[in-house]
């Protein structure tokens, strides 16, 4: 994954500094979603969907691709959206479990992403996207049955990732290769 040409090393900044402001903008925007200052909010959270799009061209236009890179950028969407639906739920549009699910999601991510073998789960792939697409939703049409048809994706999206993700293990582990993905993790995290 650290795929960093050289000559470009000048340049390896760049994208996480993109990704950097992201984060930087997760308190504003949670600001301006609990004053409710809408066009602020909106003006913003196109900024942060930007960066987002931004960043990760930035990595591969100057080769300066990395796992650090990576992981940053996954984790700047959960803190954004993580910020965003905590708002909502400040303000009573989602109930809490709705944070419960996107944080175990993350958390599943961040566990089984670390194995030599990536998991098939061709839900999870689009479920950030999905995220940042309810938020845009919920800040445009803020009505009870869209933001209950947005919650009911989220939970659907989320039970069915699990089970994909599930299913892609367990016939890992049927065909022996479970452990030996698991040791290969753990090899490389000593090496």
């Amino acid at each position: 994954m650290d795929e960093i040409r050289a000559g470009n090393r000048r340049w390896a900044f760049v994208p996480s500094a993109v990704t950097a402001l992201r984060v930087a903008a997760a308190p504003l925007l949670l600001y301006t979603l609990r004053y409710n200052l809408g066009t602020w909010t909106l003006c913003l959270f196109l900024f942060t969907c930007g960066t987002d799009l931004l960043d990760g061209h930035l990595a591969r236009r100057l080769g300066v691709c990395s796992t650090f890179g990576a992981y940053f950028d996954a984790t700047a969407d959960f803190v954004l959206v993580l910020t965003a639906f905590s708002a909502f739920v400040m303000q009573g549009i989602y109930p809490f479990w709705t944070l419960l699910l996107i944080g175990s999601m993350f958390l599943q991510f961040v566990l089984t992403s670390r194995l030599e073998r990536p998991l098939y789960d061709p839900v999870g792939r689009y479920y950030g996207v999905f995220l940042f697409v309810a938020i845009g939703v919920t800040l445009l049409l803020p009505d009870f049955a869209v933001c209950y048809t947005v919650l009911m994706s989220i939970l659907g999206l989320t039970i069915a990732s699990v089970i994909s993700r599930s299913v892609f293990l367990l016939s890992l582990w049927k065909n022996g290769a479970l452990i030996s993905t698991l040791q290969e993790a753990q090899w490389n995290d000593i090496a």
